[in-house]
């Protein structure tokens, strides 16, 4: 039985398309809103942002579920250390604590070019409205929105609650923004984890509401076989950039399937994929952009 699409295909042409990856994580805090903003200066057609939730049930933009000992800071303004992650549970915080942790002073030991700012991680209502507002102000075009909903089976019930409750919440919050529709048709939604793609195809599949879905991958199972763990056929196929060929990226356009690929930092292997017919480049460094072309 052919499975249905999660939606339509894509308006317009995306190839020669970039995205700024956790906003411009190379000269940035990631997931911040100077990142976001850095990424938009530099002319990407579209962001790249991670989401957890909240104590409050609120969607925040963050990579993982916890403040990271990389780049974050306590309240108290000490470094968080790697055996105490656990303990600094995004899932059990109201925003009132997460906004007192800092996560941009300290810098990044593996990003040095990226530029020590205080920075917070932003609620998404937030993050939409400041993005929004920011381009309106600055006569930049609309950006494209990514967002990975992160999600781990190791998480389920301690740093998020289970998938199906997870894909309603995130439903019911941006649905309800007082913005979406404005928004609604430059949206994808993308996970590793196969249960929240299936819920997110299921909690839609009758109503009005449709989203674009994608299907992040880093394994090297074959297309057809990553493709059978979903229940219907997703709008983009998100591999690790490594993982594809000019073949395959063929493979999948003739399934109708988009391509976008992570996260690619050398501007020669953009220029490959580009030629190649990647329909987006997800990267850490906007500013090595501009003279990739078309061909």
């Amino acid at each position: 039985m052919k499975k249905e699409s999660s939606k339509t295909t894509f308006q317009g042409h995306f190839q020669g398309h970039f995205q700024g990856h956790r906003g411009a994580r190379g000269l940035a805090p990631e997931n911040t809103i100077p990142s976001f903003k850095k990424a938009l200066e530099h002319g990407v057609q579209g962001l790249e942002l991670d989401i957890v939730l909240t104590g409050e049930n609120q969607f925040l933009l963050s990579h993982e579920p916890y403040f990271s000992h990389e780049f974050c800071s306590k309240p108290t303004g000490e470094a968080i250390l790697k055996k105490e992650i656990l303990h600094h549970n995004i899932y059990r915080m109201d925003y009132e604590t997460i906004i007192k942790y800092d996560c941009g002073k300290r810098g990044h030991l593996r990003y040095p070019k990226q530029q020590p700012l205080p920075a917070v991680k932003p609620l998404l209502k937030s993050f939409f409205e400041e993005i929004e507002k920011y381009i309106l102000e600055k006569g930049m075009n609309k950006p494209f929105y990514t967002l990975e909903i992160k999600s781990d089976f190791a998480w389920y019930g301690f740093m998020q609650p289970l998938p199906s409750e997870m894909v309603a919440l995130f439903i019911q919050e941006i649905t309800n923004y007082s913005f979406y529709d404005k928004i609604k048709d430059r949206l994808l939604i993308e996970s590793f984890d196969v249960n929240i793609l299936n819920e997110l195809h299921k909690q839609t599949q009758n109503t009005n509401t449709k989203f674009e879905i994608g299907f992040l991958v880093e394994n090297k199972l074959s297309i057809e076989e990553n493709l059978a763990k979903l229940d219907f056929l997703p709008s983009v196929y998100v591999p690790y950039y490594r993982l594809l060929t000019k073949k395959k990226i063929a493979e999948l356009h003739q399934k109708g399937l988009k391509v976008f690929t992570w996260t690619v930092n050398d501007t020669e292997k953009m220029q490959k994929l580009t030629n190649w017919g990647v329909d987006s480049i997800i990267t850490d460094f906007p500013n090595r952009i501009p003279i990739v072309v078309t061909v």
